[in-house]
């Protein structure tokens, strides 16, 4: 069995107006004692095979190329990491260069995932990011020359006063750009940051529900015009491209979490490292929480999880993994969104159709006994 492997990276050179990750600024002279304490915490799985490696963050990019390598060659000399194994690192444009993207390569790194959220500048400065439109253009084409074939952009939509137009605007460019698989995400007002502050101050609107939706679903057809696939709500690839570690999570497959505020999924047990930084750097110990899931809770993520995705879920193997027909456990509500044409039936599959999926938190909560 290979496991998937995420190694959180928690900096940032300033923190995005929307984002309640765990992540710090300023924090730049400990770096190089936070790779060692992931290389460290490594120890504690010797020899577990891997296929996917995730790096993520926070800006793991901000991390300096001898940093990269060495969080790289630990991965290698720890890990049985298979030879076909996916390993992906997120990235800023304004923290990488051309030597540094060739280095990553280098290192082992064969994908990359770019945060470019917009190629509207006034929507970028509205997010809080340090990066334009045109360094986000240049970093894509800079890891094409460095040799990257399997490039990701992240975009974000449901901004205020975003129209279809503007966002087209974002598409065309990342069209043009021919990357492998995009993200589209619908941003969402976390509470704690500065934009859901400046909301409640009243400082601007949310998108209203009728755009953002005329955006998902023109995102959707755009799209497929250049060969992408939707294979999850907020996910585009190409065929073969898709992000094999965040398939782990869709798929409910167990993976292991390196890092502060890392998530780990193995034996049925869920459990999650310190938020705390200095804690996490000065103690042996770093999970602060463990949930040992029921048969009830793993069915419950199965089946969420699996709505998110495309090929949606599987009856047979929900029957491999609980020993529990489908229909016997939610026949009820199946059959519901079937003839409300919210779900479709087909090839021992059940999955949500286009008007589902415009209802999709809704449509999940109903699995949760």
């Amino acid at each position: 069995m290979s496991y998937g492997l995420y190694i959180h990276i928690p900096f940032c050179v300033r923190k995005c107006k929307y984002c309640d990750f765990v992540s710090f600024t300023g924090q730049t002279s400990r770096f190089s004692q936070y790779v060692d304490r992931v290389i460290k915490e490594m120890n504690n799985y010797p020899h577990v095979s891997v296929d996917t490696v995730y790096i993520g963050g926070g800006t793991p990019s901000v991390l300096s190329d001898y940093d990269i390598k060495r969080l790289m060659n630990a991965c290698y000399e720890n890990f049985d990491v298979l030879n076909n194994a996916q390993i992906s690192i997120e990235a800023n444009p304004k923290t990488v260069n051309d030597s540094k993207l060739s280095d990553m390569l280098e290192s082992g790194i064969n994908r990359i995932s770019i945060g470019v959220q917009s190629f509207v500048d006034e929507e970028l400065e509205f997010l809080g990011r340090i990066h334009n439109a045109k360094e986000a253009s240049d970093t894509i084409e800079s890891a094409k020359r460095a040799g990257f074939k399997n490039i990701n952009i992240d975009l974000m939509s449901g901004l205020p006063n975003q129209t279809l137009d503007t966002f087209k605007t974002s598409l065309d460019i990342a069209a043009e750009h021919d990357v492998e698989h995009i993200s589209c995400y619908s941003l969402i007002l976390e509470e704690g940051t500065p934009l859901y502050d400046a909301y409640k101050n009243n400082a601007f609107s949310i998108l209203d529900d009728d755009t953002d939706r005329e955006i998902y679903s023109f995102t959707k057809r755009y799209l497929q015009n250049y060969g992408f696939n939707r294979y999850e709500i907020s996910n585009y690839a190409k065929e073969g491209y898709e992000s094999k570690h965040n398939l782990k999570y869709w798929h409910c497959d167990e993976y292991i979490g390196l890092g502060v505020a890392a998530h780990s999924y193995v034996n049925n047990e869920r459990y999650s490292n310190t938020t705390d930084l200095n804690k996490y750097l000065s103690c042996e110990n770093t999970v602060c929480e463990k949930n040992i899931l029921t048969q009830t809770d793993a069915m419950e993520e199965f089946v969420i999880m699996g709505l998110r995705t495309s090929e949606g879920i599987c009856e047979d193997e929900f029957y491999r993994r609980f020993r529990k027909h489908l229909n016997d456990v939610y026949g009820t509500v199946l059959d519901k969104f079937i003839k409300s044409e919210h779900m479709q039936h087909d090839k021992n599959r059940y999955f949500l159709t286009d008007k589902g999926i415009d209802v999709s938190n809704s449509i999940m909560c109903e699995f949760i006994f």
